[in-house]
């Protein structure tokens, strides 16, 4: 186990030497997508010491921001084979003129958001073992600059995972997130802070081979904006719509390549007045990545 974690780390050290502290942290995206089954997965491995690194060259179609790493990691301990709590942290290092990662000034290290992550699986299972209920919760800490400069204190949210599997190769995962965060102002630099949310997935997946996966999930965001008059979007609705596919390899227990894509841009106008399915789309980001795991 100590060899694996070595590992981890040199991938880890040999990402991070490439780029310099950034100077400043830009607009954050318009959403960050988490997966929720990389926790689903590590769940069933029988080490008690959990330590992942995910590292993801990240390109924009529309080529405004260029070229940055969107990059997390984790380590944790599984109490049991259905039960264990994370620290998971995501940081972006620029690479080329990317604005959400230090931009041509700063090619340096930023820490996106960082949380604690307490995952319960197969908290109900059917007794043929296609459909489970799992949990999971989540509490942020302020380690993303622009939300600690706007007030942050955390946010709390709790996940409940439904999962079908329709047969050998396809299955289907609905996920409900309701979401509550704590701002110490109502806004900050003329654009309202969110009070609370909810969030809503859909997947379908497809193991391909016994090695190969591709998985399709359609989400929605609502988030209740706080009451602050003279600025944008006080006391709103916001509503983002997006995509998230991925393609997967595992090369062993250990080691998984893929690439991915998600849009920056909502499908849907925030107010639900009419789709922009192809502006989003086009305006997306497209991702490789190795995860390496303990």
């Amino acid at each position: 186990m100590a060899q694996r974690f070595l590992s981890l780390l040199s991938v880890f050290s040999l990402c991070s030497v490439l780029v310099a502290a950034p100077a400043r942290q830009d607009e954050e995206t318009s959403t960050q997508l988490k997966n929720v089954e990389v926790l689903e997965k590590s769940a069933e491995v029988g080490a008690k010491v959990l330590a992942t690194v995910d590292i993801r060259p990240t390109a924009s179609l529309k080529g405004q921001d260029s070229f940055r790493f969107e990059n997390s990691a984790q380590l944790g301990y599984a109490f049991s084979p259905v039960f264990q709590v994370v620290y998971h942290q995501d940081f972006w290092m620029n690479l080329y003129n990317s604005q959400l990662a230090g931009g041509a000034d700063g090619l340096g290290l930023i820490a996106q958001d960082g949380y604690f992550d307490w995952f319960r699986d197969r908290v109900f299972q059917s007794q043929d073992k296609s459909l489970t209920l799992s949990y999971e919760g989540r509490l942020y800490v302020p380690t993303f600059s622009s939300r600690r400069e706007a007030g942050m204190i955390t946010a709390v949210r709790n996940y409940l995972i439904l999962g079908k599997k329709i047969n050998d190769v396809v299955s289907v995962t609905l996920v409900e997130a309701p979401i509550v965060h704590a701002y110490s102002q109502s806004a900050h630099n003329g654009k309202a802070n969110p009070l609370v949310e909810n969030r809503v997935t859909l997947e379908v997946a497809f193991n391909l081979t016994s090695k190969l996966n591709f998985s399709l999930p359609l989400a929605w965001s609502a988030t209740k904006m706080r009451r602050a008059p003279g600025t944008t979007s006080s006391d709103a609705v916001q509503n983002f719509v997006w995509i998230n596919p991925e393609l997967s390899y595992a090369v062993d227990s250990n080691y998984a390549l893929g690439v991915g894509y998600y849009d920056t841009t909502s499908l849907i106008k925030s107010d639900f007045s009419a789709f922009q399915v192809g502006e989003g789309l086009e305006d997306g980001v497209v991702q490789c990545f190795l995860r390496a795991s303990l």
